[in-house]
């Protein structure tokens, strides 16, 4: 099956998968795309109604069982490097150094300067989930008003 994950950047990553895939083997093929370690990425499945972060203990589940099916279409956020380290220090150092990515690609962030990023409020987990929601929110009211305004100049035009 197809799935199409967005980046937070805007750009596209198309997987072919199969349905037995898990969270895990997903995030491995995103990671070697992207250049970036599994233990960075954030994926977000589901609607608009029932949009969720998939938690670390979930990373062993197929992708049906979560919902995900063929043309699914998924978000994917970056945990700051600081955070990982910050996670990994607090397990006591037990999972395996086995991720093959050690560099960071400033390619897979945001292709901003750091001065905008660092003007902007960090977000994370619901907050994330509630600033999606506001976007798409403000979006649709801009469309509708844009709508409304062409309707506007057409009922003008026919008088």
């Amino acid at each position: 099956m197809k799935v199409s994950v967005e980046i937070i950047t805007g750009t596209f990553i198309d997987a072919d998968v199969s349905e037995d895939t898990t969270v895990k083997e997903l995030k491995e093929k995103i990671a070697a795309e992207v250049k970036l370690p599994v233990t960075r990425l954030i994926l977000v499945i589901g609607d608009e109604e029932t949009r969720r972060m998939v938690m670390e203990d979930e990373d062993d589940m197929m992708l049906r069982d979560l919902g995900v099916g063929e043309d699914s279409h998924m978000y994917l956020f970056f945990k700051h490097p600081d955070l990982v380290s910050e996670e990994e220090e607090s397990k006591g150092g037990e999972e395996d150094d086995d991720d093959p990515m050690e560099e960071v690609s400033s390619e897979a962030e945001s292709p901003r300067g750091n001065e905008e990023e660092d003007e902007k409020p960090k977000i994370d987990g619901e907050e994330k989930d509630q600033a999606m929601k506001d976007e798409e929110e403000d979006s649709d009211e801009k469309v509708e008003e844009d709508e409304e305004a062409k309707q506007n100049e057409k009922d003008g035009e026919a008088k």
